[in-house]
């Protein structure tokens, strides 16, 4: 009995130090990001065009090793959540929830836009200003419709969608790749070829710390 009784005071104690620990990771991490923010905007003021040029490069190259994880990673992961989850009855449930949350996220961003619009007001900025913004939009712009845009989204072939990181499409595939595993029959080659996407899913889980720390 006093053993029970030691086992469970070590493991209560243990979780109170992982606890701790978290809690101080987390906040040296936030203190780390904020000092980095300040440190970044002072720097910034000076406007120091060796330091400028550095920084240029150092974001280029977190920019470029981000779009390398981050499509494989997206894709891996809607495949194998759908995979388990597309023959059980929470899947509806599941999907409704993340359409809602979608959709939830778009209109705040698009309410949050229109607010900086009626308040930045465009149109009384300087012309000089207006025309180097207008000089950065594609001139093909204007001619794109939502017919088109919807197409662009449906794939012609399985790797153009990753060369062009066209996200939409990416989780298009994926979708569709999940959800033909999850009610294919329950074969040695689909449990073959599910432990081989679980494979490289670990394997670029591995690799996010590893590349965005690199940077950082």
């Amino acid at each position: 009995m006093s053993n029970d009784v030691n086992q469970d005071q070590v493991r209560e104690q243990a979780r109170e130090i992982i606890h701790g620990n978290k809690g101080h990771k987390n906040s040296r991490q936030f203190a780390l990001w904020m000092g980095a923010l300040v440190i970044g905007a002072i720097l910034g003021w000076m406007g120091i065009p060796a330091l400028n040029q550095l920084f240029d490069f150092i974001a280029t190259v977190f920019t470029r090793l981000f779009q390398f994880i981050a499509i494989p990673t997206i894709a891996l992961a809607v495949i194998t959540t759908l995979s388990a989850l597309g023959a059980k009855k929470e899947t509806g449930r599941i999907f409704a929830h993340a359409v809602t949350y979608t959709l939830l996220t778009t209109i705040c961003a698009a309410a949050i836009g229109l607010a900086l619009y009626l308040w930045i007001a465009p149109g009384n900025l300087p012309m000089d200003l207006i025309n180097q913004g207008t000089a950065a939009v594609p001139q093909k712009l204007e001619k794109v419709t939502y017919y088109d845009h919807f197409l662009s989204v449906i794939p012609n072939n399985i790797l153009q969608p990753f060369l062009s990181g066209n996200v939409l499409s990416v989780m298009l595939i994926a979708a569709a790749v999940g959800l033909a595993l999850a009610f294919m029959p329950k074969t040695e080659n689909r449990d073959v070829l599910l432990k081989g996407i679980q494979g490289l899913q670990e394997v670029l889980f591995t690799l996010i710390p590893h590349s965005c720390g690199s940077c950082l």
